[in-house]
């Protein structure tokens, strides 16, 4: 039996080849039905960059790529992404154009050399009140910061973006 996920706009269950397909129409659906509601004002989300860059990753190197699609999938989903990434993941990047354009045109916040940017992440989302996107879980940090495991949110990256759990 194929594996089965949710759609994230209806909640409906598709087989994942089926999926991406299904959450473009649902998107496009509710661009339709959103045009005469005015938008609220967008919810920041704090998305952990080095796991999104290094997620499916063939060799191990970060692609920026996955950073694109994300902050794609995330603005039409509307939110305001703030990116937080290592000094070390700028320094191993293959398209460092790319990311330099990528860093210019969004709010990427760098945790400097010799910090822990799981700490930047976590300390941002609070200030921020905000969530964060990773699929790590920060088992070293929960017990410090207990509401942790509450405003984590999975992804899921898919060909045409990110699909949030």
């Amino acid at each position: 039996m194929p594996k089965r996920a949710r759609c994230p706009h209806c909640d409906g269950l598709f087989n994942r080849d089926m999926l991406d397909g299904h959450v473009q129409k649902c998107r496009e659906k509710k661009r339709k039905g959103d045009r005469g509601i005015s938008r609220k004002r967008k919810q920041s989300i704090i998305v952990d960059g080095n796991n999104i860059a290094y997620h499916l990753s063939p060799a191990r190197k970060p692609l920026v790529k996955n950073l694109l699609l994300a902050h794609n999938s995330l603005t039409q989903g509307g939110y305001r992404p703030v990116y937080i990434i290592s000094s070390a993941l700028v320094n191993s990047v293959e398209n460092l154009e790319v990311l330099n354009t990528f860093i210019s045109s969004v709010e990427v916040m760098i945790a400097p050399r010799g910090t822990n940017d799981d700490l930047k992440i976590i300390q941002v989302a609070q200030e921020r009140n905000a969530d964060i996107i990773s699929n790590d879980r920060f088992l070293d940090w929960i017990e410090k910061y207990p509401w942790l495991p509450e405003r984590l949110r999975r992804y899921r990256m898919t060909p045409t973006g990110l699909i949030v759990a």
